[in-house]
C-alpha cells in the first residue's frame, strides 16, 4: 500500500516535506497567503499527481507491443496533461458548489479518432483518477508525542 509521511520544516511556518522514504517533495503556500512560496500547494500537488499519473498510465498503455503486428499499441511520442480545477453550481443542490477537475491530454503521435478515443478511455484508468472518483473513506487519527 502507497504511504507517504508529511512533516514540518523547522522554522517555516507552512512548508511541509512530503517523503516516501526514498524521495521527497516540499509544498508550501504563496506568500500571500503567508508561506515562503517554496513549492506547490496541497491542491497543486493533488492536480499534478494526477496529470503525471494520467500520463504515465498512457504511456504504458501506448508503449505496449501487440503481438499480433509486433508493435507497439499506439504512436504517442509525447504526452502533456494540464489539470484544472473549477467551481460550479452542484445539479442536487443548487446552495452548494462542487469542484470540476478537468483533464486536458495532448498527444504528438500519428494516431487515428479510435486510438485518441482509447487513450482518453485509458486515462480514466489512472490508480490517481481511481482515487478521486467513486466512493471513498478518510480515517483521521490524532496522537500526541
Amino acid at each position: 500500500m502507497p504511504s507517504v509521511t508529511v512533516s514540518s520544516v523547522a522554522g517555516k511556518k507552512y512548508q511541509q516535506k512530503i517523503s516516501n522514504g526514498n524521495h521527497s517533495v516540499v509544498s508550501d503556500v504563496s506568500t500571500t497567503s503567508g508561506g515562503d512560496d517554496s513549492g506547490l500547494d496541497p491542491k497543486q500537488l493533488a492536480l499534478g499527481a494526477l496529470g503525471a499519473c494520467t500520463a504515465m498510465t498512457i504511456i504504458s498503455r501506448a508503449s505496449k507491443i501487440l503481438p499480433a503486428t509486433n508493435k507497439p499499441r499506439w504512436d504517442v511520442q509525447s504526452v502533456k496533461v494540464t489539470v484544472t480545477e473549477t467551481k460550479q453550481t452542484d445539479p442536487a443542490d443548487a446552495t452548494k458548489k462542487i469542484s470540476v477537475i478537468s483533464e486536458d491530454i495532448e498527444v504528438t503521435g500519428n494516431l487515428t479518432q479510435q486510438e485518441l478515443d482509447d487513450i482518453k478511455a485509458t486515462a480514466k484508468q489512472c490508480p490517481v483518477y481511481q482515487l478521486f472518483v467513486g466512493d471513498k473513506q478518510i480515517d483521521c487519527v490524532v496522537t500526541k508525542k
